[in-house]
């Protein structure tokens, strides 16, 4: 059985490796992979599953190595190791800044598969808070603005047209709505971001690709 799961410059410690040791009688396998594709193994005749994945969780939990996290990389709470199958992925920032290495453990009455891969372009994150205005809400603080204070031209902003985008972005670790102000030429002048409680905004320096904070 291995005793680490590595990828690249990157490894966490084996299951049944850390917090106590794998159920007398254990068989293991490993699940063939092309290059480059996520490497499984599976772990069979285990005493629980479920009780295995949480020991090893919460090992590697304990020091804050880890984190049990969603597809996205949001942190979240361990899932119930009570039932007689489930999922559970953990997961940590590579050392490289560029991804996740995770472990994705899947576990039935007696066995745990797991399941190793770097999440490319995700970092782990904290949950964000619900947002406190809504994105409708966001366009109205933009558009309630003078021209000036985003850095445009002219007395009002009745001269420019906001739209915001899908989704959020991240600015110093908020999450924020971002809207796109254009002319009347439906020409792109501005790219604001503001956080989900309305309080800071933000916007794009286009000449040197920067975020400025405008206030909060």
């Amino acid at each position: 059985m291995p005793e680490t799961y590595a990828v690249g410059d990157d490894s966490l410690p084996a299951l049944g490796t850390v917090g106590g040791p794998g159920a007398e009688g254990t068989t293991f396998t490993t699940e063939e992979s092309e290059e480059g594709e996520p490497v499984t193994y599976v772990y069979g005749g285990l005493v629980s599953g479920g009780a295995e994945a949480e020991i090893y969780v919460d090992a590697l939990t304990a020091d804050g190595t880890c984190s049990v996290i969603d597809e996205s990389g949001v942190i979240q709470d361990p899932p119930d190791f009570t039932a007689e199958e489930g999922s559970v992925l953990v997961g940590k920032n590579t050392q490289a800044g560029d991804g996740i290495l995770q472990v994705a453990l899947q576990w039935t009455a007696d066995s745990c598969t797991v399941t190793v891969s770097v999440a490319e372009g995700l970092q782990v994150t904290e949950p964000q808070d619900e947002p406190t205005i809504t994105v409708t809400q966001a366009v109205d603080s933009i558009e309630s603005m003078s021209p000036t204070q985003l850095g445009l031209e002219g007395t009002s902003m009745a001269d420019y047209l906001v739209y915001p985008q899908d989704g959020y972005v991240l600015v110093d670790g908020e999450a924020c709505y971002q809207m796109n102000v254009y002319n009347q030429d439906h020409s792109i002048q501005e790219t604001c971001m503001l956080t989900l409680d309305g309080k800071t905004l933000y916007r794009l320096n286009r000449e040197t690709g920067q975020v400025e904070k405008v206030n909060g």
